[in-house]
């Protein structure tokens, strides 16, 4: 069993750690049932079979993928991604058989059990370690969802925080799992789907679909110098995936009698040889929010989510949402602002909504589907995270006579979000600088 970190955000493959892919190929072949019944056992991974042999692997790579990650990942049986510790982190484990005259099952057996350990033994470090981070650095969601399951007892949630602020030693970390497991085992199955949605959200790891189409990609990757110029977002992801071939267009339908889930307004997708369809969406929030995400991606680079409780930010939701279903944008954002636990449901049956359209091929799906990023704003690196489609912005389009994109003239600045530019920033930054670390405080 072998683990590679790449540290370069570029080459690495953000595949989703819950899922394992085996090859299947000459030397294991003879196992397939074996592998097979592994797959229909599985509650935790997910368990793919891909069909591929080494020998397809090219000797010579260019400068596209890293080399010691592509030979190493091309000449093993069994690959999957380590449970980030915390955004940005890349690592991979892979297991190679060997191959003798006679099949031994047992040692088959021995050597995917030791494997699904080491990968169940990293996810317990991950959840701890975020966990952790949430209470020095804070997180909006995290606390809300904290919050609902000790009802507001604040000894309780203190207590929680001494756990994992005030770590130093080995024993420390020992006590915290501990105390996650106890913590997580209390949970029913609504609350642990929601304490999963958080951490992913914010290890930003892909979905299983995603996850797929990024590694059958990498594995088959053609190499070619000579491949013409692309641009820089295009560039960084043709490694993993090939680029879209495809628009994503917003705009407005025939107004009927009665507003419907769809609202007045289709989102397209709108292939360069002018096939085009529809995405749909199962309820309003979902469509709105990626509606939302797309109009904010060409506005300002992205949605965070403090633009649901930023004044000016959310008159310019409310006036979109009535703009697209006639009505109801109060209640939405005040809804949306009052929990943000919804913020990421509303995300979530969005993606879901992508991933389950049968007729959209899996490259299709890569681009459509909704990611996060964290950026640096202003001479002090305040963090901010943003939500936003994987597409390249330039195949964006807008066609809407001005009636959505005059609204998002109102939308503040990325710096005013994190309150470099308000006429307050300095009365709060001299108030987030007495306040104690630890707990739940937000920077």
């Amino acid at each position: 069993m072998t683990t590679i970190e790449c540290n370069e955000e570029k080459y690495a493959l953000n595949l989703n750690p819950n899922q394992v892919f085996i090859f299947i190929n000459e030397k294991t072949k003879p196992y397939l049932e074996q592998f097979k019944e592994m797959q229909r056992k599985s509650k935790t991974y997910d368990i793919v079979l891909l069909p591929y042999e080494p020998s397809s692997a090219h000797q010579s790579v260019d400068d596209s993928v890293d080399p010691q990650l592509y030979n190493l990942i091309t000449h093993s049986d069994v690959v999957a991604r380590v449970m980030p510790m915390k955004l940005g982190d890349y690592r991979y484990m892979t297991e190679t058989f060997f191959k003798g005259e006679n099949y031994d099952f047992d040692y088959m057996n021995y050597k995917l059990e030791q494997f699904m350990a080491g990968l169940r033994s990293r996810k317990s470090q991950s959840y701890v370690n975020t966990i952790r981070r949430f209470f020095q650095y804070g997180n909006q969601e995290f606390c809300d969802f904290v919050m609902s399951i000790f009802n507001g007892n604040l000894k309780e949630l203190i207590d929680m925080s001494n756990h994992f602020t005030h770590m130093t030693c080995t024993g420390d970390i020992n006590v915290a799992q501990q105390f996650i497991r106890c913590f997580v085992d209390k949970l029913n199955g609504p609350q642990k789907d929601q304490l999963n949605i958080i951490i992913k959200d914010t290890l930003d790891y892909n979905s299983l679909k995603e996850s797929e189409a990024i590694f059958t990609d990498f594995i088959h990757t053609e190499f070619d110098n000579d491949e013409p110029e692309l641009q820089d977002f295009e560039k960084k992801h043709v490694k993993n995936i090939t680029p879209p071939d495809f628009n994503i267009v917003v705009k407005p339908t025939k107004k009927k009698k009665q507003a419907d889930a769809n609202g007045d307004y289709d989102i397209l997708v709108v292939k360069d040889n002018g096939e085009s369809f529809p995405l749909n969406f199962g309820y309003r929030g979902d469509k709105m929010f990626y509606m939302l995400t797309l109009l904010c991606q060409k506005a300002v680079g992205g949605l965070p989510t403090k633009f649901f409780s930023f004044n000016s930010s959310q008159l310019v939701i409310k006036q979109i949402y009535d703009e697209v279903f006639r009505s109801g944008g109060d209640v939405w954002v005040d809804t949306m602002s009052r929990d943000s636990h919804k913020i990421s449901v509303s995300r979530t049956h969005a993606q879901d909504a992508i991933e389950k359209r049968s007729s959209m091929d899996l490259k299709s799906v890569y681009w459509c589907s909704l990611e996060t990023k964290a950026l640096d704003i202003g001479p002090k690196k305040k963090k901010i995270s943003i939500r936003r489609v994987r597409i390249p912005d330039h195949r964006i389009i807008i066609d809407d006579n001005d009636l959505l994109t005059r609204y998002l003239r109102g939308l503040p600045s990325l710096e005013q979000i994190v309150g470099y530019v308000t006429p307050n920033a300095a009365k709060v930054m001299e108030l987030n600088l007495h306040m104690p670390r630890g707990r739940f405080n937000y920077r």
